[in-house]
């Protein structure tokens, strides 16, 4: 059965265009024979554009949003733009499904859509409902209002989600969270971060460790970025204990971020600069060298709220890579991903638990060698694009076999 999957995108189209794994793995499917279209802004066109990007065939709408007072009126006009121009695009194409990634806005114009052309909805929600009205209320010059609209947000977000066909929350964890608050469980599927095998398969690690003078030491690698939330200095604190037990170890930080400074700050004061090497930012291109330069990976997260719910990507990548990982057990992706692997090391979220970690897999070569070999057989049976993006199929092919409910 062909399926043509029509996703309504908020990400910019343009020569710095960032696609997150999980619109990548919706639009996987086009490997299986299937359609694919995006419609996507662009602040770099000013007309409307049909392209063609890796066997997906793209609308491109122009935006360009003003500043100041003309701001509102530039995304009134804007809406109206893309509302125009989806109404008549839908009217033209037979679309199996209309996929829409945490967007209020595209969310209520894919419902109109629906129970106009009778087009099921599937709703991806990234982020935790609470999160999406904490962002609403902190980036901004006037949070009061912005508080008003994070509880409109949340309101409207709530009922997209009742209505929507298919729900694709971050874990399920985040599933659970939804059922509690009455979405109905039966129409959600996890949809957590998955890893791309043709990129992160191998890498110029030589190159990296010979530019970077590493030679036989036992190298760690982070990647990610440096800011507050993440807090960074328990990672810094944990090589310190580390590097009185093994004085050759190096740990890789690779990117960048507001925290940068401190951390290395931190370094310093412990005594463990030279034992840390800070790249800055690096090409996503480049990620996949710096992970191979290593032996060991390590994801050590807050245990926040908004990141127990989460699905953490790196992680996914050092396996994919054949990287035995450290990784804290208070996220409980990470705990299901390296208990189901055992692909790596359940540690405590505090320095001594890290370092001890850490520490075990420089001790046991052999048998760190062996968690990497799992935990990458692990990541193609479970978390490749294409073992997702398959059971994502399956689920659009129920859809467009079943008939679509109208809630009252």
């Amino acid at each position: 059965m062909h399926l043509h999957a029509c996703m309504l995108l908020g990400f910019r189209y343009g020569r710095a265009m960032r696609v997150v794994p999980q619109i990548e793995i919706a639009s996987y499917i086009t490997h299986f024979g299937h359609q694919v279209t995006w419609i996507i802004p662009s602040e770099e066109s000013d007309e409307f554009q049909e392209r063609l990007y890796q066997n997906i065939r793209l609308f491109v709408i122009p935006c360009r949003f003003k500043t100041g007072v003309m701001h509102p009126l530039s995304k009134a006009l804007y809406a109206i733009r893309i509302v125009r121009f989806v109404l008549q695009n839908a009217k033209a194409e037979n679309y199996s499904l209309i996929f829409v990634r945490d967007g209020t806005f595209n969310g209520l114009l894919a419902l109109y859509l629906k129970r106009r052309h009778q087009i099921p909805l599937v709703f991806e929600m990234s982020n935790p409902i609470e999160q999406r009205a904490l962002i609403h209320r902190t980036y901004s010059r006037f949070p009061h209002l912005r508080a008003v609209t994070g509880i409109i947000d949340r309101h409207l977000t709530m009922h997209i989600l009742r209505n929507a066909d298919l729900v694709l929350p971050t874990t399920k964890w985040m599933a659970d969270d939804f059922s509690a608050k009455g979405i109905a469980r039966e129409k959600m599927l996890p949809y957590p971060n998955g890893v791309d095998l043709e990129r992160f398969s191998s890498g110029a690690g030589e190159r990296i460790r010979a530019e970077h003078r590493l030679g036989g030491e036992v190298v760690f690698v982070y990647v990610g970025t440096m800011d507050r939330e993440r807090d960074l200095t328990i990672l810094i604190r944990s090589f310190a204990l580390l590097k009185k037990q093994v004085a050759t170890a190096t740990l890789l930080m690779v990117g960048d971020g507001t925290e940068r400074e401190r951390l290395e700050e931190c370094a310093r004061d412990l005594g463990v600069d030279g034992g840390i090497l800070f790249t800055g930012r690096v090409r996503p291109e480049e990620i996949p060298d710096y992970i191979d330069a290593a032996q060991i990976g390590v994801s050590v997260i807050p245990p926040l709220d908004v990141y127990k719910l989460s699905s953490p990507i790196k992680m996914l990548e050092y396996m994919a890579m054949g990287r035995p990982v450290v990784a804290n057990e208070e996220i409980p992706e990470q705990k299901e991903a390296v208990d189901a692997s055992c692909g790596g090391v359940l540690v405590k979220y505090d320095p001594e638990s890290i370092a001890a970690g850490m520490l075990a897999l420089c001790e046991d070569p052999v048998r760190a060698g062996e968690m990497g070999e799992r935990g990458r057989e692990w990541i193609v049976k479970n978390r490749s694009y294409e073992a997702m993006a398959r059971r994502l199929e399956e689920r659009y092919l129920d859809l467009k076999k079943g008939s679509v409910a109208f809630p009252d």
